[in-house]
């Protein structure tokens, strides 16, 4: 096979081929800091149109959605639609997620630095996880 040919089949796959999910923790960011899956990111619903617009402006990146009670993902999953994104999943409560096998974080199992940092009202930004007080 010509190698012209070879790199075409390859570019027209590569679409085909799954990208990694992003599991976004939508709850609010006292809940993060208490427990969230151990390989999620935190926006909060409130935030998911402008957090997730910036993080992943590709709308076929997959994006896995929970939360607490299912309600905010949910909600967050109508307007991740709304916005075009292809591939959203609402997958339910944390529970839910922790009977099915997924690790998570807990506060009282994250570095003792990270638990004693000082209070700052300076920053606070709600497209990333916020610091533990």
């Amino acid at each position: 096979m010509n190698n012209w040919m070879t790199a075409l089949l390859l570019s027209l796959a590569m679409p085909l081929m799954a990208a990694e999910p992003v599991w976004i923790d939508v709850s609010s960011p006292e809940e993060y800091a208490r427990e969230h899956l151990a390989d999620a990111i935190h926006i909060p619903h409130t935030r998911i149109a402008q957090g997730v617009t910036a993080r992943y402006p590709d709308k076929t990146t997959p994006l896995k959605l929970y939360d607490r009670d299912d309600h905010r993902a949910q909600q967050a999953w109508e307007a991740l639609q709304t916005l075009g994104y292809q591939q959203v999943s609402d997958t339910g409560g944390l529970d839910e997620l922790k009977t099915r096998g997924f690790a998570t974080l807990q506060a009282d199992s994250l570095p003792e630095l990270i638990q004693t940092a000082p209070l700052s009202l300076e920053h606070t930004s709600y497209t990333e996880t916020p610091p533990l007080h």
